[in-house]
């Protein structure tokens, strides 16, 4: 238990840029070097939602934009694996999924938070976009996606081209992720 509120403390430091529609559409030029998986149409076309369903092996990532260009946008599904929880725990409990330190991914509805460009506590996952991040939870590019539940919390993301187009992309407040579904995870994970 102690590791994991050391992994929450070290992960839930504040994130490194908020973008609001208000700054966003201050902002240009909208695509940039700093911003290549930018939609020309930014911050009028963005992601209005993440969804990741925990149903499928693959645990599957689909986006739903809104705005002028929302139908020539990449949708998904990509593949993802969330967090495995802790030994004895049930991570399809919607309670205990939410639970500080339980290591389960947290089902529900959040709103993003902001950005970061890579964790604190591993600089392998890169292109975070916070959702939970009292609790040290997002979405984020990380070089190993198993096939089933591995990480702390977070959900990891197998492409990190999909990692930057999230990040490019969302707006914080606005858009939204949606983790449902009930669990693919083996029942040894859990007992």
């Amino acid at each position: 238990m102690a590791r994991a509120r050391k992994l929450e403390a070290l992960d839930a430091g504040k994130p490194a840029f908020r973008v609001s529609r208000e700054k966003a559409l201050a902002s240009q030029p909208l695509a940039s070097a700093s911003h290549p998986f930018r939609n020309d149409a930014f911050p009028q076309t963005y992601i209005q939602q993440i969804s990741v369903r925990l149903d499928d092996p693959d645990h599957p990532l689909t986006l739903t934009w809104t705005g002028p260009n929302a139908d020539s946008q990449k949708t998904g599904p990509f593949r993802t694996s969330p967090g495995a929880g802790l030994r004895g725990l049930n991570c399809d409990n919607d309670a205990t999924s939410r639970r500080s330190g339980s290591k389960c991914t947290p089902k529900g509805t959040y709103p993003v938070q902001g950005f970061q460009r890579r964790l604190n506590s591993d600089s392998r996952a890169t292109y975070v976009t916070w959702f939970m991040q009292r609790r040290g939870i997002a979405l984020h590019y990380f070089p190993i996606v198993p096939r089933y539940a591995a990480s702390h919390g977070c959900v990891r993301i197998q492409s990190v081209d999909v990692a930057r187009l999230i990040q490019d992309n969302s707006l914080v407040d606005d858009t939204q992720v949606v983790v449902s579904g009930t669990w693919t995870k083996p029942a040894k994970q859990w007992s």
